[in-house]
């Protein structure tokens, strides 16, 4: 794995990251600050800069290793909570005006791109493949129609093993990491400072105007919460946007799909595309999703190579990893201002669509900053509470309880020598709760396993070899060192006992 990653994507596999900025070392003050380096941090910083404000952005890591880094480039406009569940939410005029963001954003990534990072217009195919779905898949198709998708049937999508479905025109499919570090430079140019290696350490007041930064002090007017997950401090916000892992694999066959993308009406649902259009026998599949920290993560990858396997001629898998994402329980993302705060801003809970809502998050937040509302302001805001999300909160809420129980439920005994290279697990060493992996290399690392976020349990994550914690979807390195989510601080030391 790169190290500087917490995934080995198929994009960051061929293009190792680099860190081309310094980390913060002294006191920086601009109009805005952005937290967060990835498409959503920069697409902000990019129009607020257009906007006339002085930017800095504030990247944890290096630009390119989180979420953005993982993705598998898909760009459309389908809702992921389906276009007839989007319509009874929000209405036909809201809805259109919904839809009509993500197409937006698809065009300003093509503006953006330019000839730099393999954009590539295709149509994108919903599909089943069981022929008894006809008429659900119909009324979507319907649905669609009614928000001005460009949508036909398809009695036999161009897919071996799909069914029915229908097609949306004019989707793309893009190199993802190509098309961050042409957005990257995008700032730069327009005259925005980049600080990589610097995490904030986020702590908020009704009004705040600093933050800790790496080793200095970012000063500002607005502050921009751009990590993908939840940086702030609203409680609501966590249960609201629980952390799922999402599975990919980058596969050469002998028999390619049309270049297009498709995804299917299971649940969780899966989805593949060609890689890149120099290498029409690639093809990038991904699903079998699970929430953070609780699910078998060796398990979904299997299954995932295994759906492949079944449906194509596989003559090697190349690369597979999983990013993180973070699913709103309502189906909405949670883009404007943080409840209770005047100059801070966040968005999250993007789903598994962050490239093009994290791309017209930054005229949403941009405008709202510069001209004092948006579109679809209230329907979007991280203020907004519905029945719907107050009972997927609830159900939301098993894995979370589950990770913060495991503290005072009695810890099964380890014996470390029985581990193999690659595993890992959480329990009683020697009297000591503890964290305790064996690398691929043989070396054993022991942790604390309490979440430095707010105390949840880590559990092993074997097919990313990584300490992932359950409740609000904190990552670590197999020797504990932080690499993504709300969590600011490394796991501890064992408290006490042999190390």
């Amino acid at each position: 794995m790169n190290g500087n990653a917490i995934h080995h994507s198929c994009w960051v596999h061929s293009n190792p990251l680099t860190q081309r900025f310094d980390r913060l070392s002294a006191t920086h003050t601009s109009n805005v600050a952005v937290v967060g380096g990835g498409i959503t941090g920069l697409s902000t910083a990019l129009e607020l800069l257009h906007r006339g404000f002085s930017v800095a952005v504030y990247e944890a890591g290096i630009i390119g290793g989180g979420t953005t880094g993982g993705s598998t480039g898909h760009l459309d406009a389908h809702p992921e909570i389906g276009c007839g569940e989007l319509l009874s939410k929000l209405g036909e005029t809201a809805g259109r005006e919904y839809v009509q963001l993500r197409q937006a954003a698809i065009a300003a990534i093509e503006h953006r791109a330019a000839n730099y990072c393999d954009f590539t217009r295709v149509p994108g195919y919903y599909y089943s493949e069981h022929a008894d779905d006809a008429s659900s898949l119909r009324d979507e198709c319907e649905a669609a129609a009614r928000l001005g998708l460009p949508v036909e049937w398809c009695d036999k999508p161009p897919l071996q093993f799909a069914t029915v479905g229908f097609r949306i025109d004019s989707m793309a499919r893009m190199d993802s990491m190509a098309y961050l570090r042409r957005l990257t430079d995008l700032v730069v140019e327009a005259g925005g400072k980049i600080f990589e290696k610097s995490i904030a350490r986020v702590s908020l007041e009704e009004q705040t105007r600093e933050l800790s930064v790496g080793d200095g002090t970012a000063h500002f007017d607005h502050l921009v919460l751009a990590a993908h997950c939840n940086k702030s401090d609203s409680m609501l916000l966590d249960i609201e946007t629980p952390a799922y892992q999402s599975y990919a694999l980058l596969a050469e066959v002998a028999n390619p799909p049309a270049d297009g993308l498709f995804w299917d009406n299971s649940d969780p649902y899966f989805y593949t595309r060609r890689w890149g259009s120099a290498s029409p026998n690639k093809i990038i599949v991904g699903g079998c999703d699970h929430r953070t920290g609780d699910g078998d993560t060796k398990q979904a990858q299997a299954d995932l190579e295994e759906y492949v396997r079944q449906r194509f001629d596989v003559r090697s898998i190349e690369s597979r990893w999983s990013a993180e994402l973070f699913e709103p329980t309502d189906g909405l993302p949670m883009i404007g201002k943080v409840p209770g705060k005047e100059n801070v801003w966040i968005a999250t809970g993007l789903s598994g669509v962050g490239l093009t809502w994290g791309t017209a998050a930054g005229w949403l937040i941009a405008d709202q900053i510069f001209r004092g509302s948006s579109t679809l302001q209230d329907a979007l805001s991280p203020a907004r509470l519905s029945v719907s999300a107050i009972t997927g909160a609830v159900t939301e809420m098993a894995a979370p309880v589950k990770g913060m129980a495991q503290r005072i439920l009695p810890a099964k005994k380890i014996d470390p020598v029985t581990l193999r290279p690659g595993e890992g697990a959480v329990g009683d060493i020697e009297g000591v709760h503890t964290a305790i992996c064996r690398d691929k290399s043989g070396v054993l690392h022991r942790c604390d396993p309490v979440c430095t976020h707010m105390g949840g349990t880590v559990s092993w994550n074997e097919a990313e070899q990584t300490w992932d914690c359950p409740v609000h979807g904190g990552r670590f390195t197999n020797c504990g060192k932080r690499l993504y989510g709300p969590p600011e601080q490394d796991l501890q030391s064992p408290k006490t006992g042999k190390q």
